[in-house]
């Protein structure tokens, strides 16, 4: 089977797992995003399908593609698969304002599969502020062709992260909403200047159109590379269809 076959079956079955739950749902989407890197210059794409029970068992699904090769600052041209991802999640609302969400992800593409497992807890501060952590587990099992153990630092081998993200929201009650990301990463390899730690940032502004259309805009500050401390922007445009 082709890459291109398993894409849409992937889709099609993501769409019919959605039809067919959106019968007892408490929530369904679907979220278009586009991606460019300051400095790479490198553009690239996610579409991503959720829908949520009620009785809080959520799943997601994910096609990721990009500009192949090195053509720079080229958008929707020459586009191939980056691999896709799922999840499967759960929501415990022990009450009013607080929410814990445990979640099993597996991300895959041509160069291995990451292995996700987290849990997030959300307080909500007020009616127009909320607060959340998350700690999460990812296991990279690179693909064994690629595999070369005489690189040092883990450098081209399996990789373990340690991610630790918190975050602050601001819902006022107009139709704009604000969210600001941080990410701390402790890896067992050479992820950043040198170092086996690396950090980002990330700014969401949300645009309610209304019930069902919600367009957004993301700004993040990233790292280039792991050899040296150069950082980039990260600049992010989207769409999100809410089906209930």
């Amino acid at each position: 089977m082709n890459k291109k076959t398993l894409t849409l079956r992937l889709l099609a079955c993501l769409l019919s797992s959605a039809a067919v739950g959106s019968a007892w749902a408490d929530s369904a989407s679907i979220n278009y995003r586009h991606q460019y890197l300051d400095d790479d210059r490198m553009h690239a794409d996610r579409i991503k399908l959720s829908y949520r029970m009620d009785n809080g068992w959520g799943f997601e699904g994910e096609l990721k593609y990009r500009t192949a090769g090195d053509r720079k600052d080229v958008a929707f041209d020459n586009t191939v698969s980056s691999g896709h991802e799922l999840t499967t999640s759960y929501q415990y609302k022990p009450n009013a304002v607080s929410t814990w969400q445990p979640a099993i992800q597996l991300d895959s593409n041509e160069n291995g599969t990451t292995y996700k497992f987290g849990v997030r807890y959300t307080h909500r501060l007020s009616d127009q502020f909320y607060v959340a952590a998350r700690y999460r587990f990812d296991a990279l099992k690179l693909n064994r062709d690629r595999i070369d153990e005489e690189v040092p630092d883990r450098g081209s081998d399996n990789r373990n992260t340690q991610r630790y993200e918190g975050w602050l929201g601001y819902t006022p009650a107009g139709r704009l909403s604000y969210e600001y990301q941080y990410i701390h990463f402790k890896t067992d390899y050479i992820r950043y200047d040198n170092k086996k730690s690396d950090y980002e940032q990330n700014l969401v502004v949300k645009y309610k159109w209304d019930k069902s259309w919600a367009p957004f805009f993301e700004i993040g500050d990233i790292k280039v590379s792991a050899t040296d401390d150069d950082r980039q922007l990260r600049w992010r445009i989207g769409v999100q269809y809410n089906f209930m």
